[in-house]
């Protein structure tokens, strides 16, 4: 049998619109030794009909059906565990890779002995409401990286530290015996299960490279997974997500800031999500075990005791509503709680000022965070209002700041109805 160097795992749900793309973008490597392992999750289209049809014209595709759907952390594994090249790739159904993309990465691989390689990518958009919507996905780095082999955790702490850690399992390159060695594996039913792979993956890598290069194609399109609103499988996800990285944390003894950073980032999303979805839905219905159920409890408690700070009053609101931009200030807890609250009355946050940026993140919730003075240096006050929300301590002296600046602002707690 002809030596396999890649594994090409692509799991498979009614993409028939796609599906042809991508497995061309495979199949036309100029690496020509590669096998791609196709796991369609039980899809209603055409796309069993396609993939048969593929794997008729090219016997380097192997097909898996599922007889239930299982979501793709389930196929990813299905794939993983059946591969049998010395590196595998992970690539979804409705994306593409760059001709030349495989043969440069196992040369990288092999050249260096490398557990993983992670690069960028550069993006597709089915529609200009979709590039507007999606203007801030990081196709390409910017940050200042080492250009040799370095172990996981060391570049992992780079990406943390210039704000460029994305789990896009598509830009990542993996030696298959480093996988099955360290048990690296996706949670199943799991939303937001790249955070989970990513991230133990890099931590347990020990020779890694990040090369700048665009090798992935990221498709923008409508009713992906990239694109659909947030429901409660996103918290769920996320909040599962921050269950099994502090395992893994434990499990292997890694005391690591920048993981500390990143499980805080998957956490403030599991806050904001509960936040959007907590009046609408019974999320406790989300999980199963004893241990996930009271972990759970003891999560929504510490948030609704903290639901005060969001209350807006109709008086607070009309004020909101009449200002051309709205600005918290603030970027703790408290603002943190009254920005979801604002995001449930369908009020816009313009962004986040600080008294100092030092200590403060570049960017809370999506939004930047600034602070007052660099504000001022780029802005001039017109019809903004500043929603002060800090612990009573603060008070004054925000609000001297805030009329010295000329900006009209209200305190989270000003609630006249």
């Amino acid at each position: 049998m002809e030596e396999i160097r890649v594994s090409v795992v692509i799991p498979v749900y009614n993409v028939e619109a796609y599906l042809t793309d991508c497995l061309n973008s495979v199949t036309g490597q100029t690496l020509r030794e590669i096998e791609l392992l196709c796991v369609d999750d039980c899809s209603t289209d055409r796309c069993r009909e396609i993939l048969s049809a593929a794997a008729e014209q090219d016997p380097r595709i192997r097909l898996f059906f599922g007889d239930v759907n299982r979501g793709q952390g389930h196929c990813r594994n299905v794939g993983i565990e059946n591969a049998r090249g010395k590196y595998i790739y992970l690539l979804d159904s409705d994306d593409m890779i760059e001709p030349d993309a495989l043969e440069a990465l196992y040369h990288l691989a092999e050249q260096d002995r490398l557990d993983a390689v992670f690069f960028d990518s550069s993006v597709i958009y089915e529609s200009g409401k979709l590039e507007k919507r999606h203007a801030s996905y990081p196709a390409m780095r910017k940050g200042t990286y080492p250009e040799g082999v370095v172990t996981g955790e060391e570049l992992f702490t780079h990406f943390i530290e210039q704000q460029e850690w994305t789990c896009y399992i598509q830009r990542q390159f993996w030696s298959r015996e480093f996988l099955l060695r360290e048990g690296i594996r996706f949670p199943v039913r799991n939303e937001h299960e790249d955070e989970v792979f990513s991230f133990d993956g890099i931590l347990a890598a020990k020779r890694v490279r990040y090369v700048r290069k665009p090798w992935f194609i990221r498709r923008y399109r409508e009713n992906s997974v990239m694109t659909k609103p947030v429901m409660p499988e996103n918290f769920h996800g996320y909040f599962m997500c921050c269950l099994h990285m502090n395992r893994f944390l434990v499990e292997r003894g890694i005391h690591s800031l920048a993981a500390d950073r990143n499980l805080a980032r998957i956490y403030e999303k599991a806050v904001q999500d509960y936040g959007l979805l907590h009046e609408k839905y019974d999320l406790s219905a989300l999980f199963r075990t004893p241990e996930e159920k009271q972990l759970f409890r003891f999560f929504e408690t510490s948030q609704k005791a903290w639901l005060y700070y969001g209350i807006l009053g109709e008086g607070m609101k009309r004020r909101m509503q009449a200002a051309a931009r709205v600005h918290i200030y603030g970027a703790g807890i408290i603002a943190r709680n009254v920005f979801q609250a604002m995001v449930q009355e369908g009020l816009v946050v313009e962004d986040f000022l600080v008294t100092k940026a030092e200590g403060n993140p570049a960017a809370l919730l999506g939004r930047p965070v600034l602070s007052l003075r660099a504000w001022r240096e780029s802005h001039a006050p017109d019809r903004d209002l500043v929603v002060i929300a800090v612990t009573d301590g603060y008070r004054g002296e925000i609000e001297a700041a805030l009329d010295e600046a000329g900006l009209d602002h209200l305190f989270y707690r000003d609630n006249p109805d």
